[in-house]
């Protein structure tokens, strides 16, 4: 009888502790737990229509969806986050149709663990 290997997709996270640190420094805890929270539901929105752009085949948009998440990675210390997204780009712009998926699929992954990554770096910073 044949064994079935099961794969295991648990990827590393990084999230820049000091861009966390940066969004607290010279806010009340409130204000900067707002930014965060805003935040991170804007970049978990730029997912979804990353999403909704690679379904439709949509490569362009895709890539400026990608490019802005990018950024708004970088703002919250998302390091994990945004390295995907680039590696996104690449494959899309390469028209690179399986890299591309799977890259996605990753962001997916990676998008809830620094999520959750961050809510825990922020409730330690407490």
């Amino acid at each position: 009888m044949a064994t079935l290997a099961v794969l295991r997709h648990d990827e590393g996270i990084r999230v820049d502790a000091g861009r966390v640190a940066m969004i607290y420094a010279g806010r009340s805890r409130r204000d900067a737990e707002d930014i965060l929270q805003r935040g991170i539901e804007g970049l978990v929105t730029r997912v979804i229509r990353m999403q909704q752009h690679y379904d439709a085949a949509d490569r362009a948009s895709l890539v400026r969806s990608a490019r802005f998440a990018v950024r708004m990675a970088d703002q919250l210390g998302m390091t994990s986050f945004g390295l995907v997204a680039e590696d996104l780009i690449r494959a899309t712009e390469a028209e690179d149709e399986p890299a591309a998926a799977a890259t996605l699929s990753r962001l997916l992954r990676i998008v809830n663990r620094s999520v959750s990554a961050i809510r825990d770096l922020r409730d330690m910073t407490m």
